[in-house]
């Protein structure tokens, strides 16, 4: 996965998880699903995502940060 590519995923993934409620998680086999079931990619989107701050990943769970959130609106003002 290149470095855009993984921006990209990222960006498509706080975007989608944009539409959940605040608080809200969703299962982490459906970014898994999402991903082709790519564990390699799920791990670095997760590492990646949590390290910046806007995603919060439990073993069964992923669920956006306040950071995230904003994040996510903002992207979605741009159609992401």
């Amino acid at each position: 996965m290149t470095k855009k590519d993984l921006i990209v995923k990222l960006a498509l993934i706080v975007s989608a998880l944009g539409e959940t409620d605040e608080g809200q998680s969703v299962p982490a086999s459906t970014i898994y699903l999402a991903l082709g079931c790519d564990l390699s990619q799920y791990n670095t989107l997760a590492s990646v995502g949590e390290k910046i701050g806007w995603l919060k990943v439990t073993s069964r769970t992923v669920a956006l940060t306040a950071a995230g959130r904003a994040k996510a609106k903002e992207l979605q003002a741009l159609g992401v």
